[in-house]
């Protein structure tokens, strides 16, 4: 099995690619709605997750995943 096939490179946003909102901005309510979508975001990440945790994909997966996890605890820390 050549590396191409045992690592696929798979498609998904990278380096903040979604358009973040003004958090401060936003109401309880939008906040909350905006939490659903990050968690969305992260379960649908999460189900591609690469294999081989030493290749360049899921390095770039997992600067993704801890973006989205940031993201999420920013909503939190202000719905508190």
């Amino acid at each position: 099995m050549s590396q191409e096939q045992e690592n696929p490179i798979i498609p998904f946003p990278l380096d903040n690619a979604w358009e973040e909102p003004d958090l401060e901005a936003l109401t309880a309510q939008e906040l909350q709605a905006y939490l659903g979508e990050l968690r969305q975001r992260l379960e649908d990440l999460n189900r591609r997750e690469p294999r081989n945790e030493n290749s360049d994909a899921y390095e770039t997966w997992a600067e993704a995943h801890e973006d989205l996890e940031d993201a999420i605890d920013e909503v939190l820390d202000l719905l508190e």
